[in-house]
């Protein structure tokens, strides 16, 4: 009875319920890392855009499931023109994406993997519904430059139902990297880095701690369902 104990007090439980779907999800809680961390690690994977056979730049995102179907969210701007896309797990594990929803202008976008995943990990999809999350704590794991893999932490400044000014770090690469908080939930993605006119030089620099992050307040779990539905996504538990 102590050990069973000592596993309840070591988890936490979550409850997911809307018309057609229950899940239930065990997170593991440490001293150490929180569940937001823990699910930005064990699901971040690098996103390659090609177009006409060649690279033209890569960003980042996340793997999530609703009941059976898998998918990847990532942000608009990271696969706009491409014709190809390339899905790198952190072990090297490659396959091929495609791109099923994007809204420009919220800058969120939903790529269904073609193949199996060897090294990363799901994570249930749950939004963050609330409003205002001033100077609550964000994370996010992604791939900026050429790093292999960055944890950054940040602290909300602003926020609405559309957009979040994040105190962080994000650089090229990063886009797309789904921003959790502590319980595990999804509150957007990496959109953009916020710039500036140099004075002397008239060249945009950046002030390297002001990230923009879209939300995904209204990218509920019932429409995400429909989408993959209709393409007929992968089943994370296949026979």
């Amino acid at each position: 009875m102590f050990y069973f104990l000592l596993f309840i007090f070591s988890c936490q439980l979550f409850y997911y319920e809307d018309d057609k779907i229950k899940e239930i999800e065990i997170a593991k809680v440490s001293s150490e890392y929180n569940i937001g961390i823990n699910k930005a690690l064990s699901s971040s994977v690098r996103i390659h855009s090609l177009e006409n056979g060649i690279t033209y730049g890569h960003g980042s995102g996340n793997v999530f499931h609703i009941g059976k179907h898998l998918f990847i969210l990532t942000a608009s701007h990271v696969v706009d023109t491409s014709d190809t896309i390339l899905i790198q797990e952190e072990g090297g594990n490659m396959m091929s994406a495609e791109v099923v929803y994007r809204n420009e202008y919220d800058d969120t976008a939903i790529l269904l993997p073609h193949e199996e995943f060897e090294s990363t990990t799901s994570s249930s999809y749950i939004v963050s519904k609330e409003h205002d999350i001033k100077a609550k704590k964000l994370h996010y794991y992604g791939y900026p430059q050429n790093l292999d893999g960055f944890l950054a932490v940040g602290f909300v400044s602003q926020s609405d139902y559309k957009r979040i000014l994040m105190q962080s770090y994000a650089w090229f690469g990063a886009s797309g990297s789904c921003v959790f908080d502590a319980s595990g939930r999804v509150v957007g993605v990496v959109s953009a880095i916020v710039t500036q006119l140099d004075p002397y030089t008239g060249m945009a620099i950046t002030p390297g701690n002001i990230v923009v992050v879209a939300r995904v307040y209204d990218l509920e779990r019932n429409k995400i369902r429909e989408i993959l539905v209709d393409a007929k996504a992968k089943s994370r538990n296949p026979d």
